[in-house]
């Protein structure tokens, strides 16, 4: 904690109960599908949605501003997948760069391709494996594909909320969490001096589909 303030932390929350995206934070951009708006329902979310081309990324992210040896940082994420589960990528987590691209791909077999050279978070492929994957990729190596099945089944099931959480320590650890239970550390997931920022996106794959986000919730350590 800095010596000059009792605020040690900064803290981030987006509901999404507003009229309209706060575009000082949120970039969104839709290959020809509708970018990330709000959905006016109980509560608020913010919707994404696909036109069902197959290779048209969808995506919301912030700026790129939290670094893991600043202290650290955590980011929660509520989301649920809306239409279909068969087809397509679906990415929640943390990239490096505010850029309209997929950081992370997984395969029916789940082999990784990461477009981001830095990040991690949680890869669900449609009509692929069970379970969503843990992801991540240090200075663009690769780390582990993870099954996250710890408690049970993660399967995504359309319609159901989920709560995705990544703890990032100062040495670039990542912690993974889904609904509150811990699922898997990668040591040096990350790269401890790079920034990043929260990234959400998803690969149509030929179905016309959607992903609700119910709030994103960050804390970082002040420096």
């Amino acid at each position: 904690m800095p010596a000059d303030t009792s605020k040690g932390m900064i803290h981030f929350f987006d509901d999404f109960i507003q009229d309209t995206v706060n575009l000082d934070f949120w970039a969104v951009n839709g290959d020809d599908g509708t970018p990330a708006a709000i959905s006016v329902q109980h509560n608020g979310v913010l919707r994404i949605t696909g036109d069902g081309t197959g290779a048209d990324i969808e995506n919301v992210y912030s700026a790129v501003q939290f670094r893991p040896d600043a202290g650290g940082f955590t980011v929660e994420v509520r989301a649920t997948l809306i239409t279909d589960l068969s087809v397509g990528n679906n990415f929640i987590g943390i990239s490096d760069a505010a850029t309209d691209e997929d950081p992370f791909l997984i395969s029916t077999g789940d082999v990784l391709t990461s477009n981001s050279s830095d990040g991690a978070g949680f890869a669900y492929r449609g009509g692929g494996t069970a379970d969503w994957k843990a992801v991540s990729t240090n200075a663009d190596a690769d780390g582990t594909v993870t099954r996250c099945n710890a408690g049970g089944a993660t399967t995504p099931v359309l319609g159901t909320w989920q709560t995705f959480k990544l703890v990032v320590n100062t040495d670039g650890d990542v912690d993974f969490y889904i609904d509150g239970i811990f699922q898997y550390r990668e040591d040096l997931a990350v790269a401890p001096a790079t920034l990043h920022n929260v990234f959400i996106s998803f690969l149509d794959g030929g179905v016309s589909r959607s992903l609700d986000i119910d709030y994103v919730e960050v804390w970082v350590s002040r420096r």
